[in-house]
């Protein structure tokens, strides 16, 4: 062949080789693989049907049809997926097996969150009876608990109010003053460990009698004269006042000084978490700031707060939930399922998940534009 022709044919669209696919053949270990996991996935959903209605085939026997579920569908994986395993490329394997491991994680979620969460739901639409002989009689109303809710309960929604509003001003000051206090105990000193320790003694003693001890100590001294409180509220306020500072803005920082002890007993976790990802930012990040003649504030801005934006989020989620679940409203539901009914405190709690739902969106679709992961 010329030199013509070869470049030629060089010129010329070549046509792509593609690797002819095996033909597909059923045998056995695929048959009994598929039959197993069918078998399995109709059980499981027929199980998860029968408990949606208030109904339980297994009773104290329920652990043992879930480990023959988890069982059969683990035998139905293998016998169907190994030769086609074999064939997988790493990549494809190793997603596979995340799968696999968050299956028992999917499996909980879906069987003790999931159906009790949708039972809840439809409960807020009834109202339920307890039998003399036993069992429950359901009776639908369709709205009627929430139309007592809200227009006929003089203190439900105004707590449910209080309660979102205080959630999210006191989010914001315990993460601002979390991530302060790291930054402080990150810091080189003498006795920086016996420092840390102090900070995190509000978590191990917060239980019990110890926590009643500390809110009837700071119930008196917020009994005490405007001018007389120890926490120096009055101060800042005149201060803050004298600068032309708003008043919601000094009512809100006043409140926040009055309350240190709650903000501090409600730290100790996010000041962990923020801690460990001050010490996991490389210290060359911080010498090119300083070569390039960044001040401080730039730096903490640029730098700190960019990376340990990821532990924001996972702070906020937790300080959400400890904040909702450590409220009074919390508590309500079990008294009024047992003075009201069942149907009236499943749409309060309803009601509750939707605040705890609100609060989140406000500060996670935010933060969640701002997050930067390094790698």
């Amino acid at each position: 062949m010329t030199k013509d022709s070869k470049s030629a044919s060089q010129g010329l669209p070549q046509k792509k080789r593609t690797r002819k696919k095996a033909p597909f053949k059923w045998t056995p270990s695929l048959i009994a693989g598929f039959t197993l996991i069918a078998a399995a996935c109709m059980s499981m959903a027929v199980y998860v049907i029968l408990r949606s209605r208030g109904k339980n085939p297994f009773g104290d026997k329920s652990w043992l049809f879930g480990a023959l579920i988890g069982a059969a569908l683990i035998v139905g994986l293998v016998l169907a997926f190994r030769e086609r395993y074999a064939r997988m490329s790493f990549l494809k394997k190793t997603g596979m097996w995340g799968v696999l491991f968050l299956l028992p994680w999917i499996l909980g979620f879906v069987l003790f969150f999931m159906v009790p969460m949708a039972r809840e739901f439809l409960f807020s639409f009834e109202t339920i009876k307890i039998q003399p002989g036993g069992g429950l009689t359901e009776d639908l109303v369709w709205f009627e608990n929430y139309n007592y809710l809200f227009f006929e309960d003089p203190t439900y929604i105004r707590s449910l109010v209080e309660t979102v509003l205080e959630v999210l001003l006191y989010t914001a000051l315990i993460i601002v003053f979390s991530l302060l206090c790291a930054i402080l105990l990150n810091g080189k000193f003498f006795g920086r460990s016996i420092a840390r320790a102090i900070f995190f003694i509000p978590i191990v003693m917060a239980t019990g009698l110890m926590l009643d001890r500390v809110s009837n100590t700071e119930g008196l001294l917020m009994a005490q004269s405007q001018e007389e409180q120890v926490y120096g509220a009055a101060i800042v306020s005149k201060l803050m006042f004298s600068l032309g500072v708003g008043k919601e803005v000094v009512g809100y920082l006043a409140n926040a000084v009055n309350d240190i002890f709650k903000v501090v007993s409600l730290s100790g976790i996010q000041i962990l978490i923020f801690l460990a990802a001050l010490q996991g930012i490389p210290p060359q990040l911080y010498e090119v700031a300083k070569i390039e003649g960044a001040t401080g504030y730039q730096t903490f801005w640029k730098v700190t707060v960019v990376m340990v934006s990821p532990m924001l989020l996972t702070c906020t989620l937790y300080t959400i939930s400890d904040l909702f679940l450590s409220s009074d409203l919390a508590d309500t539901f079990q008294d009024v399922a047992l003075l009201q009914g069942y149907g009236r405190s499943s749409a309060m709690s309803m009601l509750f998940l939707v605040g705890v739902l609100l609060v989140i969106a406000v500060y996670i679709l935010p933060l969640r534009k701002a997050v930067f992961y390094y790698d």
